[in-house]
């Protein structure tokens, strides 16, 4: 570990993001684990501090991008020579003292929520934290700053107890009128930073939340050095063993070149989740041949998707048009990279299965266990990416729901994403099994609400085998809960017991096939 007063080494370790609102300890609390894991750390809120008050001594209104961002080159964080950019200069002056000043206090959101002010600043953030092993805290570092941060962890405490410590930091009484006046003005703050337009104060959807009411400033910093210590732990078990040492050349038996043509590499599912110009093709060719075929309704808040972090999206399978209206629709929603497993006979075609690799598809062999094709899905959501699923495996061979595999129970049981149910239909009857689609029928998506398994208390827990019953009925249950009555197949029991404990789920809209009755097509699928 290196000392507090030498520069750590940034060789190895992690980047995390520590967020959290006004006065929640982010500052103090980062620093402190910082110097005891031997990390850089860097406040970004210092950034946004320096800016206001430059502003307020330079008379440059608040509302006035272009002046605004014209100061941004003067502003500098100073490293302390440990690694911890704790100081700020302007002009070569430091001026650390003043930015933390009540006067900034009033302004500082006002000026942090001009778009053209966050975007001035964002390069820099990122580069600071570019060289790794460090702690970066602010409000939307997780979220906005540093989407890919290999741990997000956001400090969370009531306004109440905010103010008390800031009121203690300035040695005013409770019963000041001034502690008053600090409650307020932490109320107006919050309600700021949590609706202002652009990165708003929110929890990263992989963050992990670490309470501070009630803790001691010691058991809050042993509670960040702890979850930066596990995710080290994680990472240094997820890396691959090296290579046993090959034998003496003499010793070599006949080389041989072990390629399935069969199982063609798709790109590495640990890439950042952009969107290629060919993604975005793809997306657009897919809702226009969905919308030759039929006449497409999405229902659901696909505003409220997660857009950073790790994310699976599950839904059930009735047709070969289902992967195209997902994909066709979902993919512009996220504006991020899906990550499709498909049946690795696909990925064999000659030009197709190779645009498909392209294209984010990893191959797997339904016939077995495929231990490779979960480590692949595991790799791709460790790398806070987004991963698409049909837990039955297969299409549908009754129109309604069939018996899921647990392989997406396992793989949540153990990285635990948030999961969004997804359902789909009417696409058995636009393009059934076996023959030529019949355009003109109606097809509707339905979006979920995302979830964790980890917050449903599931039964199980000590038995994998159970817990993985568990966590596929649930996963099952929330899909079912989505589709029609008739679609829910052998989770029909499962959904009435989900909508019995939370309130009946969605009803049938009016736009459903059929207004969601019967009539399901039972020609044979795949």
């Amino acid at each position: 570990m290196a000392r507090s007063g030498s520069p750590p080494d940034t060789a190895t370790g992690l980047v995390v993001a520590l967020d959290g609102p006004a006065s929640s300890g982010k500052s103090t609390v980062g620093e402190a684990a910082a110097r005891a894991l031997g990390y850089r750390f860097c406040d970004t809120g210092l950034l946004y501090r320096a800016l206001a008050w430059l502003a307020l001594e330079r008379g440059v209104p608040l509302d006035d991008d272009e002046r605004l961002v014209a100061l941004v080159p003067e502003l500098e964080l100073a490293d302390d020579g440990g690694g911890r950019f704790r100081r700020v200069r302007v002009g070569g002056r430091d001026v650390t003292d003043l930015v933390r000043g009540e006067r900034v206090d009033r302004v500082v959101s006002e000026v942090a929520r001009r778009p053209a002010v966050r975007a001035a600043l964002l390069e820099r953030q990122r580069a600071l934290a570019a060289p790794g092993r460090i702690i970066m805290a602010g409000r939307d570092i997780g979220t906005v700053v540093l989407p890919d941060a290999d741990l997000k962890l956001y400090l969370d405490a009531s306004v109440e107890e905010r103010a008390r410590r800031r009121a203690a930091e300035r040695g005013i009484a409770p019963d000041d009128p001034e502690a008053a006046a600090i409650l307020a003005d932490l109320r107006r703050r919050d309600a700021i930073d949590s609706g202002r337009a652009v990165a708003p104060l929110r929890i990263a959807a992989d963050a992990t939340v670490i309470t501070t009411d009630g803790r001691r400033f010691e058991e809050t910093v042993a509670a960040v050095v702890a979850a930066i210590r596990a995710a080290e732990a994680r990472r240094r078990a997820a890396r691959p063993r090296r290579r046993a040492a090959e034998p003496p050349a003499g010793d070599r038996g006949p080389r041989r070149r072990r390629r399935s043509p069969s199982r063609r590499p798709a790109r590495d599912p640990a890439r950042p989740g952009h969107l290629t110009l060919l993604i975005r093709l793809g997306a657009f060719g897919a809702r226009l041949l969905a919308r030759l075929l039929a006449r497409v309704t999405v229902e659901g808040d696909l505003a409220g998707l997660p857009r950073q972090g790790p994310l699976v999206l599950a839904a059930n399978h009735l047709s070969n048009l289902d992967g195209v209206v997902i994909g066709g629709w979902l993919t512009p929603a996220l504006g991020r990279r899906i990550h499709w497993l498909a049946k690795k006979e696909m990925l064999a075609w000659p030009i197709a299965g190779r645009l498909l690799a392209m294209s984010s598809f990893h191959a797997v062999d339904r016939g077995t266990g495929d231990v490779e094709a979960f480590r692949t899905a595991q790799r791709i959501l460790e790398a806070g990416n987004v991963l698409f699923v049909f837990p039955e495996g297969t299409r549908s061979r009754t129109g309604a729901l069939g018996r899921a595999h647990d392989g997406l129970a396992a793989l949540a049981l153990r990285t635990d994403p948030p999961i969004v149910p997804l359902a789909v239909f009417g696409t058995e009857r636009v393009w059934p099994r076996g023959r030529f689609p019949r355009p003109g029928g109606r097809v509707v998506l339905r979006v979920g609400t995302p979830f964790r398994l980890s917050e449903l208390g599931l039964p199980g827990v000590g038995d994998r085998r159970l817990a993985k019953v568990a966590a596929t009925e649930a996963i099952m249950a929330r899909i079912g809960a989505l589709l029609p009555e008739a679609y829910r197949g052998v989770y029909a029991a499962a959904v009435a017991a989900l909508e019995a404990g939370q309130g009946r789920g969605p009803a049938p809209s009016p736009t459903d096939p059929d207004g969601g009755a019967g009539g399901i097509s039972t020609a044979g699928v795949r």
